[in-house]
């Protein structure tokens, strides 16, 4: 058997001749009828037209896939950016009158602190009613509410038992944490209800 060393296109157009034909002995190239071999040219030509064309196509779809690729994640990033958004909380109105409660209790006098529970209290009310709560107090309202639709009831609770407690306790000494940790719980409050 011989080993080919090169690439020789006459001996393989030579054994499919043979395979149409049924010819297997050595075939002289000058006994091919001269139909056959323009055929087998013209094939030839054909077939590396259409591996160009087809490598061509291949190069094109890549180019396009990658085009398309970067198109839909601009078009995804730029979805996630408008969701993004919209769940960004809107910038809200600043509260003034809480405002005025944060700047008392960061004031060094105790009477300010004082002033500033009693008017988060206020505002604790005014709160209540927007949300519907029965009652003609605050503690009737908070008594009215429900713990599973208000998560920061505890804390309103505590916050207003201080407020009585500074309200009716006379001589009761009001220190800066408690007064702080008061607001804190006032402001827990109004952050469930978007008032703050």
């Amino acid at each position: 058997m011989q080993y080919i060393h090169f690439l020789n296109l006459e001996y393989f157009i030579l054994l499919v001749y043979g395979v149409f034909t049924g010819y297997s002995g050595s075939i002289d190239i000058s006994r091919v009828p001269v139909e056959t071999a323009e055929l087998m040219s013209r094939l030839i030509w054909i077939g590396t037209i259409c591996t160009v064309l087809f490598l061509i196509g291949v190069v094109y779809c890549y180019r396009r896939l990658v085009e398309v690729e970067h198109a839909g994640w601009h078009a995804r990033q730029h979805v996630e950016d408008i969701v993004a958004e919209e769940r960004m909380p809107m910038v809200q109105v600043k509260n003034t009158q809480w405002e005025h409660v944060v700047s008392l209790v960061n004031s060094a006098n105790e009477n300010d602190w004082r002033r500033a529970i009693m008017e988060a209290d206020i505002m604790l009310s005014g709160v209540l009613q927007m949300q519907g709560y029965r009652g003609g107090t605050i503690g009737e309202m908070l008594k009215d509410a429900n713990p599973i639709q208000f998560t920061t009831l505890d804390l309103a609770w505590t916050a207003h038992k201080t407020r009585n407690t500074i309200a009716h306790g006379g001589d009761y000494v009001l220190t800066e944490r408690e007064a702080r940790a008061t607001v804190d719980q006032y402001r827990r409050v109004f952050e469930e209800f978007n008032f703050i």
